[in-house]
């Protein structure tokens, strides 16, 4: 399957933009305080909505519809967030519900428990892990909750695996010549620096974002273009739209230059770069890209 799915990149190239709808609010450390959702909401102060806002009409600006991997608590904070993205023409895929690391069964039930309601009446099909951080033994539970497929690897985007039902499109990487077998990928491929000797520079992901600009991104479209592959990009919200104030109350230690040096490209803003990306290149929503693969198995 994985071969057959290979070859139909060679006709066609697809570029896919996906959108990890967090905020502070949704950081782990403040998960775990608990709070009533009047208080997340007090904290957040509307800024979710404004962001959200925000990039809603700078995709209209640029006919442009998209994936967005929320983390499904943004629902119940603000109910009706996910029909709103919804009826701007967009997708919405499951991000977790607390933006937890689903590292293990245990979890991931209870991620997906927490989040079935809403996985049923919206009929989402897709995932992304946060952190792209998952586990082999994880996909036969998404597909008992209904889900789909998932883009929760790093690897050469023109090839999508199966995985106990579940079909895999990897997150952009340099390497476009890393085509593992499927039993050959070892579990979790993040950017750990196993996995970045292997994959080269995955560019697919929000971090190289600032590093490289957009000049890069440019040249390593043109190329897909001209080669017929697929490249399959992710951008977080807070990247494009951030909260002085929210920075303030956020408590996850990470985001701090001393603490975590290597967070710091998370926080230069590159909204300047998604526009010109949406100026330029005509983008397609993972479900999009899924219905057009499986046509040619009719």
């Amino acid at each position: 399957m994985r071969e057959y799915f290979r070859k139909i990149g060679i006709h066609k190239p697809n570029f896919l933009l996906c959108m990890d709808f967090e905020t502070a609010i949704s950081s782990r450390k403040i998960h775990q305080e608990n709070f009533s959702i009047n208080k997340l909401r007090d904290l957040d102060n509307g800024d979710t909505l404004k962001a959200l806002e925000t990039i809603l009409n700078i995709l209209k600006k640029y006919n442009q519809t998209i994936t967005f991997f929320i983390v499904f608590k943004l629902e119940k904070i603000y109910p009706g967030i996910i029909n709103k993205i919804l009826s701007h023409g967009h997708e919405v895929g499951w991000h977790g519900y607390s933006h937890s690391f689903l590292n293990d069964k245990f979890i991931l039930k209870k991620e997906l428990d927490e989040s079935y309601s809403l996985i049923k009446k919206y009929n989402i099909q897709g995932f992304q892990a946060p952190n792209i951080t998952f586990f082999k033994a994880g996909y036969p539970l998404l597909k008992r909750y209904g889900l789909r497929y998932s883009s929760s690897i790093y690897g050469n985007s023109s090839a999508l695996y199966n995985f106990d039902g579940i079909l895999e499109i990897p997150v952009s990487v340099s390497n476009s010549s890393h085509d593992p077998d499927p039993k050959e990928i070892s579990f979790p491929v993040n950017l750990s620096p196993v996995n970045l000797l292997k994959l080269g520079i995955p560019f697919g992901s929000s971090y190289f974002w600032s590093l490289l600009g957009h000049k890069y991104y440019s040249k390593k479209l043109d190329i897909a273009k001209k080669e017929n592959r697929t490249v399959n990009l992710f951008i977080h919200n807070w990247q494009l739209y951030s909260s002085n104030r929210l920075n303030k109350i956020r408590t996850d230690e990470r985001i701090g230059l001393f603490a975590n040096p290597l967070f710091y490209p998370y926080k230069i803003n590159v909204m300047n770069m998604f526009e010109n990306l949406l100026s330029k290149y005509k983008f397609t929503r993972c479900i999009d890209y899924i219905k057009m693969i499986k046509s040619y198995e009719k």
